[in-house]
């Protein structure tokens, strides 16, 4: 009962901590709402005025290919409107402004290598599902909602992987890995996502430290960090359950920052260093003054990070 309940408030002050700071980056303001209905009208409007032929586009994830466009019978028309009947009941082809945004930024990942994290990008994958350039109003023009959507989508990605790789092992058709394996594995399979956009990542880093951005993506990584280690199999009820998550955190950004730096083949480079900083941390002793160098070192990791992100960024502005 006192192990049970000591991770219950271990985990009640993790999700406290985290909680603090998150803003949900979907939520708007009165005036930024009015704004996004007024776009969503207006792309109506001018869907209504202009047909068009529908492209089919293929789609990050399956969510998203769920609410792809369908041409009409009799030519082509694009996407079919959504409206609400005189009962005020939505009509089986409504789509939420959520949905919509959500298939905009799927849609504008695809020509993030060549526009980067920009509003043209999203302009661009909005027009691609036939809909007008003006949809790009709906989002900030800092590109902060598309780095967001990437981030938060290779989180669930990453979960489902190690969610399937545990059902293997439970199953009997796999071996479980120890946990240094694990964590290397688990790691390198969430920065691989980063490969199609490597060039462009050292601007959705700057873009992920912009102070209003910082709450959401604070959470989204100590959200898949918490994830690996959980289905790592930790159990810890102590504070080594806090160190843990935070060494982890550090391993993880001193490895990004490696690999956007990496010229070597497949990022060999960035794996063997990932391999050797996991090593280190497994090897560690948890004695007080292990775990104070941890939190220095993980503090000046990100301060580090900031300057050289920013650099980086700089200088992929000046290519």
């Amino acid at each position: 009962m006192a192990a049970a309940a000591a991770s219950s408030l271990r985990r009640a002050g993790w999700r406290l901590w985290r909680g603090r700071a998150v803003v949900r980056c979907q939520l708007y303001s009165p005036q930024r709402a009015l704004q996004a209905s007024a776009v969503l009208r207006r792309v109506s409007d001018e869907q209504k005025k202009e047909p068009f032929a529908s492209s089919s586009q293929q789609q990050f994830d399956s969510h998203s290919a769920d609410h792809q466009p369908e041409q009409e019978p009799q030519g082509p028309r694009g996407p079919r409107p959504s409206y609400t009947g005189q009962g005020g009941q939505e009509s089986e082809d409504y789509e939420s402004e959520e949905q919509l945004q959500h298939r905009i930024l799927t849609a504008a990942l695809e020509f993030v290598p060549e526009h980067g994290w920009t509003a043209e990008a999203i302009a661009e994958g909005a027009k691609t599902l036939g809909l007008s350039v003006a949809a790009a109003g709906m989002f900030h023009s800092d590109g902060s909602e598309l780095v967001l959507h990437f981030v938060s989508h290779c989180n669930t990605k990453l979960s489902e992987l190690l969610e399937q790789e545990q059902k293997l092992v439970q199953l009997g058709e796999a071996e479980k890995k120890p946990t240094d394996q694990f964590l290397r594995d688990a790691v390198e399979a969430r920065l691989r996502m980063l490969i199609p956009y490597i060039e462009k990542w050292p601007q959705a880093l700057s873009i992920l430290l912009l102070p209003h951005n910082i709450p959401a993506s604070l959470n989204l990584l100590t959200s898949m960090i918490d994830d690996i280690w959980q289905y790592a199999g930790d159990q810890s009820t102590d504070f080594n359950w806090y160190t843990r998550r935070a060494v982890l955190t550090g391993i993880y950004n001193t490895t990004e920052l490696v690999m956007m730096q990496d010229s070597s083949p497949d990022f060999e480079d960035t794996w063997r260093f990932l391999e050797n900083r996991v090593a280190d941390a497994m090897n560690m002793n948890n004695t007080a003054h292990q775990v104070q160098s941890t939190g220095e070192a993980v503090v000046q990791g990100l301060m580090g990070a900031a300057v050289t992100i920013r650099n980086l960024a700089g200088l992929n502005q000046r290519r």
